[in-house]
């Protein structure tokens, strides 16, 4: 335990935990040092040059990314003691507990319903990772082994996959897994990490106010633990990390995925596995650019999935500020229409429905809708589509009964969302 540790009491909870803050802590100290100043500049010199930078009020926007990018290869790297593993908690916005102020850490067009927990592992190395999922679990969890950190010459490849539905649980939520480099075939609580170096985990919560991540450790059994983290060595590291990551998904997410296809259109989904995404996900996604008064208008059916998410994030690859803005919805949170089919209508400012995203005022970013464990046989033709229109005529093409939101009731909606957002910290 570092001395400024020492002196300090660690609130406990599901995510308040002494290994999040040990390693947000030494996070934070990579983060001032001489590599990261040369990574930030490096950063900040490539995605000036980008395209996209010669759009409207874009800096600000890339100042960010940069900075939240680099603090969570800061995070990750200080938690790269596959001898002593920790499941520390990333991709997430900037928060103030257990006396840090601990900066921002998203990129990757991260989900805002999600959880992301990472740990490091060595292939060589048994572990067993105990959990329990609370009373109110979240509506998917999942670990995912991979051969390296996300973004690290890959999006986020599997080589072992372990859900809720592959583990026996006892009446109090509590569970026990074990993860080797055997493989799983048909045994439940197994996770195989042959050729993996990083665990992943999600818990997707749909229903803010209720739903609770789930309570995770995870401890290596074939040896006493050992950390050997050395400040040096992962700065280093954290600095080289961050500029195979930007690289990486500003070239192949950025502009080959979301920048692939039409502009203001959204395509039929597929499945999200065989791009390196979770392998039991489907996705679809696009990039948009608004004139003046105009609004896009998003069709999407649920198809029956467990979780359907619609999110829309800026041209640097990071989420909007989701706890102030609503530019993420859930079915669980977005109003159906009678058809049973959901409308969401992006626009730089407030056209006064139900479900409008967000972007800040911003009239460019991106969109990236996921359906989580759709049904065997789901017909993903026609899914999804777009429509590019005049605010002036917007309800035209939305359902007759579409509600109005006057400014109170969104103040009211913003503020609720705000504390359901809370409660993660909780």
């Amino acid at each position: 335990m570092s001395p400024a540790m020492s002196d300090v009491t660690v609130k406990s909870g599901i995510l308040a935990t002494a290994d999040q803050r040990l390693v947000e802590e030494r996070a934070m100290m990579l983060f001032q040092t001489d590599a990261i100043a040369g990574a930030r500049g490096a950063m900040l010199a490539l995605f000036r040059a980008d395209r996209n930078a010669k759009l409207a009020d874009q800096d600000a926007l890339i100042r960010n990314s940069v900075e939240e990018h680099l603090f969570h290869c800061c995070l990750v790297v200080a938690n790269e003691t596959p001898h002593h593993p920790r499941f520390v908690w990333s991709i997430v916005l900037d928060h103030q507990w257990m006396g840090l102020d601990v900066p921002g850490s998203r990129f990757g067009q991260d989900n805002c319903d999600n959880i992301y927990r990472f740990s490091t592992i060595d292939a060589g190395c048994t572990y067993r990772i105990k959990g329990r999922f609370a009373a109110s679990p979240p509506c998917d969890f999942s670990i995912c082994a991979m051969p390296a950190q996300v973004g690290e010459h890959m999006a986020a490849e599997v080589v072992g996959y372990v859900g809720a539905s592959m583990i026996d649980v006892g009446p109090d939520g509590s569970f026990a897994i074990t993860a080797d480099a055997t493989p799983s075939g048909s045994r439940r609580n197994h996770l195989t990490i042959a050729g993996a170096r990083t665990l992943m985990v999600r818990d997707s919560m749909a229903e803010w106010s209720v739903e609770r991540p789930t309570a995770l450790t995870i401890e290596r059994t074939d040896a006493p633990q050992r950390d050997d983290f050395d400040p040096a060595t992962a700065a280093v590291r954290a600095a080289e990390l961050a500029g195979i990551l930007s690289g990486f998904f500003l070239e192949n997410i950025q502009h080959g995925m979301f920048e692939g296809g039409p502009l203001n259109k959204v395509d039929d989904p597929l499945p999200s596995g065989s791009r390196g995404g979770l392998i039991t996900q489907c996705a679809t996604g696009g990039y948009y650019r608004l004139g003046d008064g105009e609004a896009l208008v998003l069709t999407l059916d649920r198809m029956d999935a467990r979780y359907l998410g619609v999110q829309i994030v800026d041209m640097w690859m990071l989420s909007y500020d989701y706890r102030h803005h609503i530019s993420c919805l859930n079915h669980s949170q977005a109003v159906p229409d009678a058809d049973g089919r959901y409308r969401f209508v992006i626009s730089a400012s407030d056209p006064g429905v139900p479900n409008w995203l967000d972007g800040s005022g911003n009239a460019c970013g991106c969109i990236l809708v996921r359906w989580q464990h759709l049904p065997p046989g789901a017909q993903l033709e026609g899914s999804a589509s777009s429509q590019l229109v005049r605010l002036e005529a917007l309800r035209s093409v939305l359902p007759v009964n579409t509600p109005v939101i006057d400014a109170v009731t969104r103040a009211q909606q913003r503020e609720r969302r705000f504390a359901d957002y809370s409660g993660r910290f909780g």
